[in-house]
């Protein structure tokens, strides 16, 4: 009976380690799995945005046309979109004297000149997709980080938009922006624009943009960022690399 105890003592040790064993694998694995899977879901964004018409990177800074409106936004979207424009809603968002007239005839007075003005401005945004948009760099850039001698951005988030004022009901995003989540400049410039970022000194981020596809779902003009530089006392500096 003494030399039976340990021997089975020594059987109940390894088999409690074993069992140790077999419930960590699970646990491990979790972790595993989500990141695979979420490897998966940012390669089958890239996959979608590469799928998409793609700027011409040699396209000269002239040729982009500065967004200043809400209204450029929407005549971008209904040049992508392919659909007939809702000129009536058009008009509405355009025109005080059509959206405050109470008068159905007068309305259609206005609608009726107003048409071929919205087709133009359609037909000129369908020919001129490169956009240029300014961002507050104010809350868009981090400090500068020095073991990556890149400013960290979040300017082009997945999920991020931009819209203005005069016409909110249309929204600009990015297709590609996690390429630009760093960004690089020279020493110098560097140290300029982080003097300016944690002094809360105005500069903005220029983003040169190619209007690819519409949301449809959310209003939104998907772009395909080309270039950034950021704005500092009327300068550009351009990003030297992004990442």
């Amino acid at each position: 009976m003494n030399r039976t105890l340990p021997a089975l003592l020594a059987i109940a040790v390894l088999l409690s380690a074993c069992g140790k064993t077999d419930n960590a694998t699970p646990a491990a694995s979790a972790p595993v799995a989500a990141n695979v899977a979420d490897m998966a879901a940012k390669a089958q964004v890239k996959a979608a945005a590469a799928s998409l018409p793609q700027a011409d990177a040699s396209t000269p800074t002239s040729s982009y046309v500065d967004i200043t409106s809400g209204h450029q936004l929407m005549y971008s979207y209904l040049a992508l979109s392919g659909l007939p424009p809702d000129y009536a809603a058009v008009a509405q968002r355009i025109s005080r004297e059509y959206a405050g007239s109470n008068d159905a005839f007068r309305k259609q007075e206005v609608l009726d000149a107003l048409k071929p003005q919205i087709d133009a401005k359609v037909n000129e945004a369908k020919a001129k997709r490169y956009l240029r948009y300014q961002i507050n760099g104010q809350g868009a850039l981090s400090p500068y980080a020095m073991d990556k001698a890149a400013f960290p951005a979040k300017f082009a988030d997945a999920g991020t938009y931009y819209y203005m004022y005069d016409n909110g009901d249309y929204k600009l995003a990015f297709t590609n922006g996690d390429g630009y989540s760093l960004l690089k400049v020279d020493q110098d410039a560097a140290r300029k624009i982080e003097a300016a970022r944690s002094g809360y000194k105005d500069f903005a981020i220029v983003v040169y943009a190619y209007a690819q596809e519409t949301d449809m779902a959310s209003n939104q003009v998907k772009a395909q960022i080309v270039k950034v530089a950021i704005k500092l006392n009327g300068e550009e500096i351009p990003v030297s690399q992004a990442r």
